[in-house]
């Protein structure tokens, strides 16, 4: 178990090294294309095009982020019901359920990003565009691994709150 809370780390420092150096570049880009056209008059298309391609990649990886550190929406009307074994039962389900859907994604995302290839479309600067869309494929396959890392918090999660009672019954 120790094993994966560390590779749960690793995977959870690196995306956030790449959240931040994403986020200061469509910050910078976008304030160099305030700043040409206002001032310069000059417009620059491939700009626009290289910020929206990183705002698909911080999307993903804001998901995945999310995901991994268990602060994802989710409708948990039933898990307020259960307790116990069911808990972690359900818990297991819906997180597999959740991987084999990424999995599916990240299968048909490669089929889509196959067919960019061989269409050669470009974005700015003349990127081919599968190259910003590879995001597709590997945040769907982060997603998928994130859902079993997250179920490694579960014995934690159970000492918490049996700690949180503990002290509730101090009071």
């Amino acid at each position: 178990m120790k094993i994966l809370v560390k590779i749960k780390q690793i995977i959870d420092i690196m995306i956030t090294g790449l959240a931040i150096l994403l986020m200061s570049t469509i910050v910078l880009f976008t304030f160099a294309q305030v700043v040409l056209r206002n001032f310069l008059s000059i417009h620059l298309t491939e700009l626009e095009n290289i910020v929206r391609s990183e705002v698909l990649w911080i999307a993903f990886i804001g998901a995945v982020l999310t995901s991994l550190r268990g602060r994802h929406i989710s409708i948990d009307i039933l898990p307020r019901y259960l307790k116990g074994r069911a808990k972690k039962i359900l818990a297991i389900v819906l997180d597999l359920s959740a991987m084999t859907i990424c999995l599916i994604l990240a299968w048909y995302s490669t089929k889509f990003i196959q067919l960019e290839i061989s269409l050669g479309t470009t974005v700015g600067l003349n990127i081919p565009a599968w190259i910003p869309e590879l995001i597709l494929p590997i945040g769907f396959i982060l997603l998928a691994l994130s859902f079993p890392l997250k179920l490694v918090d579960l014995p934690q999660e159970n000492s918490q709150i049996k700690d949180i009672n503990a002290k509730r019954m101090d009071i």
